[in-house]
């Protein structure tokens, strides 16, 4: 198997019903693969299987080659991250940006992992964590002073930012983004996008990007996956997808796209 996140034969049953049914993808290191279809074809569903916090019917989840567990340990946890669609609701309104990042930390003992393998030497674990906390807001493009903030005192997409640089503080090989920018205006969407684009070039990161909006999908992605009623009907290279959809249920979804009505000469 390859490096990264891939699913072999996933089913998801709720009350005997298979709401996700024998989905295979790949997700590799540095690409995002977008995941569209309508409202209830099963996307949020897959994107909890994912993660681990719904269980399989069928199939397996791999990272690396690795089958994930069933109940998953904390190192598997950190490896899959999720980041939802409302990140006012995901996160906590009485810490601050920076008490949320630390409390990360701490709990995951990130800080005294990275000194006890530093043989150069290394800060104590609160520097550490204070310099780790400031880097994070740098990686998504905000400014460290965003760390002193509550939730309620950012934008949207300042908050959606902050909810990314939360699930990259543990350090995951995959993240799943579930309609991030569903709830932003066009001009903060692209400035989100921007963010998960650079991560996957920069540091190596596999994205799993879920969106309704074709758009979206258009602008950020390596590779496109169509899923309704819970089967992948297509899965192709974004650049293929966009020109020469094969599945008539692609063809559906690419003409329902709005697009602006011819001005009159």
């Amino acid at each position: 198997m390859a490096d990264g996140l891939e699913l072999t034969g996933v089913s998801v049953a709720y009350a005997g019903r298979r709401v996700v049914d024998d989905v295979s993808l790949q997700v590799r290191p540095g690409t995002i693969v977008g995941l569209v279809g309508e409202s209830g074809s099963g996307k949020t569903t897959l994107a909890r299987a994912v993660v681990g916090t719904v269980g399989l019917a069928g199939g397996t989840v791999h990272l690396d080659g690795t089958p994930l567990a069933r109940r998953r340990s904390r190192t598997e946890r950190r490896a899959v991250q999720l980041v939802q669609q409302d990140p006012y609701a995901s996160l906590n309104p009485l810490l601050t940006v920076g008490r949320v990042l630390d409390e990360l930390l701490r709990v995951h003992r990130l800080a005294e992992r990275r000194i006890a393998s530093d043989t150069a030497g290394a800060p104590d674990a609160g520097a550490w964590r204070r310099a780790r906390c400031a880097e994070l807001m740098g990686l998504v493009g905000l400014e460290a002073d965003t760390l002193g903030r509550y939730p309620r005192q950012l934008s949207g997409g300042q908050r959606q930012r902050v909810a990314i640089a939360r699930a990259l503080a543990v350090e995951p090989r995959i993240l799943v983004a579930d309609e991030p920018t569903s709830a932003l205006d066009v001009t903060v969407q692209r400035t989100v996008l921007d963010v998960l684009v650079g991560l996957s070039a920069r540091v190596g990161l596999g994205v799993l990007l879920i969106s309704h909006d074709l758009s979206v999908i258009h602008a950020a992605c390596d590779d496109v996956a169509v899923l309704r009623e819970g089967r992948i009907v297509e899965h192709a290279p974004a650049a293929r997808f966009f020109t020469h959809p094969s599945d008539p249920y692609s063809r559906r979804l690419l003409q329902a796209v709005p697009r602006l009505p011819e001005r009159a000469p």
